[in-house]
């Protein structure tokens, strides 16, 4: 008995077995090796097939070795990929050869927090030129990074941003000729959590974020009003007199029109500014909201835009008002028409100079959004009607209605108000007329003609007259014997608007 172990010639037999199979099985293990490499290298073919259609993003020929040689050829035309998967936070896209104002940009699924963005070019042979980030945030582009022009950078981080939107947007800065690559953008929330980016789309002219005018058109002709006859009134024979008006004051004044043909001239000191959040915290005004608390304003426009937002405050019980930009410097101007040529307007023909030009918008602090006046939103729609029917009370008018862009040479806009005193903020509401319109109404009321009466303003009545400008240093203006009756503005080109308080 073998008490069911294998005999020896089992066990003989079966290695004999296995050995003649091992034989066998070498040719088919070489066979079999030579068909995995074979479908390995297909495999690799079509990975790099993949890869070079990913990685370029549109491009037509590889890049260069080196960033320092030859640009590599690119289509003209805006390329963008696919998402790098079906469900990613990252995506891929070029430009090539763009202008200042294209840009690409990603809508996201719901609205965040957004406390990081990462733009990046990963591979080896692009880069990325000048390029400014943006935010959609309560219907604007806010800019929270801006990169230069010159520098070819693999990798631009905006860290620390905090403001809640519903979209991000890289626009191009500069008219290099070279190839913009950006292929990859991540959004995080504060919390460090990704935040999921729709499919991106590209596109031109991107619209100017948050600058106020155009660059100006050439004006050869005087804006034309037409008028009805002013009534003739004689001027007063007594209770007047002359002073001697330096004519440097034909530059100063809440009613000087600053645009595209008249520019600002800076005084030598600007010490009629005030910065209006200190004046805001030292008088317990009401406002929700400022986007820069260092932000100046002429001393009586800073006070009345205050006023203004205590009383929309106390009227509506609304505390959302939000004030952006005010002065703006000559520098800061010209930083801007370097950045946005084609839209911003130049250096000296901002009405930001002035002084007497706020930006306003819609902040609601819970929900951490910024709102225009035309958002559909019942507590937006309160606010704007408040302001269109009691800014003139406060002196302040919408400097650009959409129907006056002919005039202005300005796109309208929302948000940007201008102090020019209570009485011509009453006639300018009341009559649909624009600054241009109103000054060259106003020279038709001299002071040996008829005069402009504007009663029960407020409970006040005014009188208001032109005197021209003379030739020389100084001009003779007849005013009342009061000084404290009225006040006197230049208009920036062509002389003087004298305003009488008569009660």
């Amino acid at each position: 008995m073998n008490n069911g172990k294998k005999s020896d010639t089992q066990k003989y037999n079966y290695s004999h077995k296995s050995n003649r199979g091992r034989r066998g099985g070498s040719s088919k293990l070489v066979f079999i090796i030579l068909l995995s490499l074979l479908i390995l290298a297909l495999i690799a073919a079509i990975a790099l097939v993949v890869v070079d259609l990913v990685g370029s993003a549109g491009s037509t020929t590889d890049g260069p070795d080196s960033e320092s040689t030859a640009e590599p050829s690119v289509g003209t035309e805006h390329s963008l990929s696919h998402a790098i998967d079906g469900n990613s936070e990252s995506y891929m896209l070029s430009f090539a050869n763009q202008s200042a104002g294209s840009y690409f940009s990603c809508e996201f699924d719901a609205l965040a927090d957004v406390g990081e963005v990462i733009v990046a070019s990963t591979h080896p042979d692009y880069y990325i030129r000048g390029c400014e980030v943006q935010l959609l945030s309560g219907g604007d582009w806010i800019t929270i990074g801006v990169f230069g022009n010159a520098a070819a950078e693999k990798t631009y981080t905006v860290g620390s941003v905090t403001l809640n939107a519903t979209a991000v947007r890289i626009l191009l800065t500069s008219d290099f000729d070279a190839l913009w690559a950006l292929n990859e953008l991540t959004v995080t929330d504060k919390n460090g959590n990704p935040v999921h980016l729709k499919a991106p789309f590209s596109g031109t002219n991107a619209a100017e974020v948050p600058v106020d005018t155009t660059t100006p058109p050439e004006v050869t002709t005087e804006v034309k009003v037409e008028v009805t006859e002013p009534p003739v009134t004689e001027p007063p024979a007594l209770g007047y007199t002359t002073i001697e008006m330096s004519n440097t004051n034909l530059y100063t004044g809440a009613l000087i029109l600053v645009n595209a043909q008249y520019a600002y001239h800076f005084p030598a000191s600007e010490a009629r500014l005030l910065t209006v959040y200190n004046e805001y915290v030292a008088n317990n005004y009401r406002c929700n909201y400022f986007d820069d608390t260092s932000m100046q304003l002429d001393a009586t426009a800073t006070r009345n835009i205050l006023a203004l937002a205590n009383a929309l405050y106390t009227e509506t019980g609304l505390n959302w008002l939000k004030m952006g930009t005010g002065y703006r410097s000559y520098e800061v101007q010209q930083g801007l028409a370097d950045r946005y040529p084609t839209t911003a307007a130049l250096p000296g023909y901002s009405e930001h100079h002035t002084g007497l030009g706020v930006d306003l918008q819609i902040w609601d602090r819970e929900k951490g959004v910024t709102y225009n006046f035309d958002e559909p939103n019942q507590n937006c729609q309160t606010i704007y009607s408040w302001i269109s029917a009691n800014a003139y009370k406060y002196g302040y008018v919408r400097r650009f209605a959409p129907d006056k862009d002919n005039i202005t040479y300005i796109t309208s806009d929302r948000w940007h108000y201008r102090y020019v005193g209570v009485p011509h903020a009453y006639y300018m509401t009341a009559n649909n007329l624009c600054l241009e319109e109103y000054l060259a109404w106003l020279e038709s009321f001299t002071y040996e003609g008829s005069h402009l009466f504007i009663n029960d303003v407020e409970g006040k009545n005014y009188e208001i007259y032109f005197v021209p400008a003379e030739n020389g240093t100084s001009t003779t203006l007849p005013v009342p014997t009061d000084p404290t009756a009225y006040t006197v503005s230049g208009n920036n080109f062509s002389g003087y608007i004298v305003t009488v308080t008569l009660n």
